[in-house]
């Protein structure tokens, strides 16, 4: 075991020595010139590449991932714009340059004439006074039309039916609708009452056939040949309300017309005013009706009608009127 030691040992001494005879010898300067040239490489690889972002930068600007990383300088330097510039841009005047300009607005006004200040507010746009619709009437405009408009149009149907044509049923609503249904004892009657209503009325429409020659049906639009916006001169006080109403049922009695209904009215607060709605029944006969409609449209009570729905119930005429005041 021992001999096979020794071999061993002096036979790895001897590869130790021959591998020493062959060691390769490094030349410096070979060594100096090839890391030269790869330094080279890298640095001409490195100012490429910060050429080509540079460039990049210069056309497209900087991105808002990289907003602030770059000094102005440099961004200055290549032409780019940042995100700042944008920013600031995007912000406006500052705080001082808005007070200048103020200050320079309230100058200039100082400086205008009374004349120039009306001519530039225009006070016909503040106050229109063309309002040619019922939708665009004031409160009280619209209780002057609905206390004349119902007056017209049965002034309208007392002159223009033909005696032997009766109704079952007449409604008017503001602002100028209306629906009859009838009966004539002549189909000429029919046909002479149709052509008057269409003197008068927009839209007319008869859901009859033309077979049924006696049966009166139609709803329309009431043509108001006198459009008063004047008949209701203001709101009625508080403590008013009371005499007001018992104007109303006097003038009523005056006419042989007894009005029920007018004890507790429905209450709606818009603020400004407040609405009280009497719904209001009466038995008494057309002419009487009319008489007292006619009489109410030229009185000084302060009250519109927007509805009004006429009946026949057994033998007698039921008429139904909403009754509308306006109470401050």
């Amino acid at each position: 075991m021992i001999h096979m030691n020794l071999i061993a040992v002096a036979e790895r001494n001897s590869s130790i020595g021959s591998v020493s005879q062959h060691v390769h010898v490094t030349n410096v300067a070979d060594v100096e010139r090839r890391y030269k040239r790869k330094y080279l490489t890298v640095a001409v690889a490195a100012l490429f590449a910060v050429v080509a972002f540079s460039c990049y930068l210069s056309v497209w600007g900087v991105p808002a991932a990289l907003d602030g990383v770059f000094p102005d300088s440099y961004l200055n330097l290549i032409g780019a714009k940042g995100g700042s510039v944008t920013k600031t841009a995007a912000a406006g005047p500052t705080a001082e340059e808005i007070a200048k300009q103020q200050e320079a607005v309230a100058k200039a006004r100082a400086a205008m004439s009374v004349r120039d200040i009306v001519g530039e507010i225009k006070p016909e746009v503040l106050f229109n006074n063309k309002r040619t619709s019922y939708n665009s009437y004031l409160p009280l405009e619209k209780l002057s039309y609905q206390k004349t408009s119902l007056a017209q149009f049965l002034s309208f149907l007392n002159t223009a039916v033909p005696d032997d044509i009766g109704f079952s049923e007449c409604v008017y609503q503001a602002p100028n609708y209306y629906y009859l249904r009838g009966i004539a004892m002549k189909a000429s009657s029919q046909h002479t009452l149709m052509d008057r209503l269409k003197a008068v009325s927009k839209q007319l429409q008869t859901p009859i056939a033309s077979e049924a020659a006696t049966e009166v049906a139609a709803f329309g639009q009431f043509s108001v040949p006198q459009v008063r916006l004047d008949a209701v001169r203001g709101f009625v006080p508080a403590a008013e309300v009371a005499a007001e109403v018992k104007a109303l049922k006097s003038l009523a009695a005056s006419n042989k017309v007894q009005l029920k209904g007018t004890e507790k009215p429905v209450v709606e607060d818009f603020g400004v005013y407040k609405r009280y709605t009497y719904n209001v029944t009466t038995t008494s006969d057309f002419a009487e009706l009319l008489n007292f409609l006619n009489a109410f449209a030229n009185s000084p009570i302060r009250m519109g009608v927007p509805k009004t729905d006429l009946r026949f119930a057994k033998k007698f005429l039921v008429t139904s009127l909403r009754v509308e005041m306006l109470v401050r």
